[in-house]
C-alpha cells in the first residue's frame, strides 16, 4: 500500500473561488466568471437568490444534504432548505447556456458542506471519487475512476487496489507532471497527486490540492502511470490516465 500521504484532505474549497450565499434575506444575483467558483449557501434565510452562468466546472456547497440528484422544480429553482425548513429559500440556478434546468450531481459531503456540480459532466461508466475518502476494488473487469479536480476542490484521499492494464484514471485538469514526460512519477509518498483547477502545476506549494490517490496493483504498489490521451465531450476536456503496456 501506499506511503502517508504529504498533507491532509480534509479542507474541501482548495484551488476554486468561494462565494458565499449569506443568509440576509434578499433576492441576491451572482454571476460565475474567471476561474471555477464554489458557491456556498449558508444556514439561514439566504433569500431566492439566482445564480447565473453557472459553468461545468462551478459547484454548489450547500449546508445540508439534496440528495444524490437534484433536478430543480418547474420553475427551475432548487429549495436548498428542503421540505419543512423554518425558511424556504429557492435557488435559481441558470447555466452558461441559459438553461435555467441543470440537473445536480451529489459529490460527498466535508468540512461543513454538501456538494453538487453539473450531472452531466460525469459521463455514461464512470466510477466517480467523491470529496470523501474512497476506496475502490478494481476486480477483474475494466474501470474508469473519474476525479472533476476542475472543480478546485479536494477530492480526498482515495484507495483503488486491484488497478490493472485496463483500468483508467479520467481527470478534468491535466495532473502535475514534474519532468513534463507524460509518465507521472508518484514520488516518495508513493500515491498520486491530483492537480486543482489550475492544471499541471503546484499550487502555493501543494502537489495535491485536487486529492490524492493511492494506486495498488494485483501485487502491490503503482508507482507511476501513463497519459494515454485527452477527449472533449460536451466542452469538457477529459484526461485519460493508466498502464501503457
Amino acid at each position: 500500500m501506499g506511503g502517508i500521504e504529504l498533507a491532509n484532505n480534509n479542507k474541501l474549497i482548495t484551488t476554486a473561488a468561494s462565494t458565499v450565499l449569506v443568509a440576509n434575506g434578499t433576492d441576491d444575483v451572482f454571476v460565475s466568471q474567471g476561474m471555477a467558483t464554489a458557491f456556498v449557501v449558508t444556514d439561514g434565510t439566504v433569500g431566492d437568490d439566482t445564480i447565473l452562468t453557472f459553468r461545468k466546472n462551478d459547484s454548489l456547497i450547500n449546508y445540508r444534504a439534496l440528495g444524490d440528484t437534484v433536478v430543480p422544480g418547474a420553475n427551475g429553482t432548487i429549495a436548498v432548505d428542503g421540505p419543512g425548513a423554518a425558511s424556504s429559500d429557492d435557488i435559481q440556478i441558470i447555466g452558461a447556456d441559459g438553461d435555467s434546468v441543470l440537473t445536480l450531481r451529489y459529490l460527498g459531503t466535508k468540512d461543513g458542506g454538501f456538494a453538487y456540480a453539473d450531472a452531466s459532466v460525469r459521463l455514461a461508466g464512470f466510477t466517480e471519487g467523491y470529496v470523501t475518502d474512497d476506496s475502490f476494488n478494481a476486480g477483474s473487469a475494466a474501470t474508469t475512476y473519474f476525479y472533476d479536480n476542475a472543480l478546485g476542490l479536494n477530492l480526498g484521499f482515495d484507495t483503488i487496489n486491484g488497478f490493472g492494464a485496463d483500468d483508467r484514471i479520467v481527470t478534468t485538469r491535466r495532473i502535475y507532471d514534474g519532468n513534463d514526460s507524460a509518465s507521472i512519477e508518484f514520488g516518495g509518498n508513493k500515491v498520486l497527486d491530483l492537480s486543482g483547477e489550475g492544471g499541471p502545476k503546484a499550487t502555493d506549494g501543494q502537489l495535491n490540492p485536487g486529492g490524492q490517490i493511492d494506486v495498488n496493483g494485483a501485487t502491490g504498489d503503482i508507482l507511476s502511470l501513463d497519459f494515454l490521451f485527452e477527449e472533449n465531450v460536451g466542452g469538457v476536456t477529459y484526461y485519460y490516465y493508466g498502464i501503457d503496456a
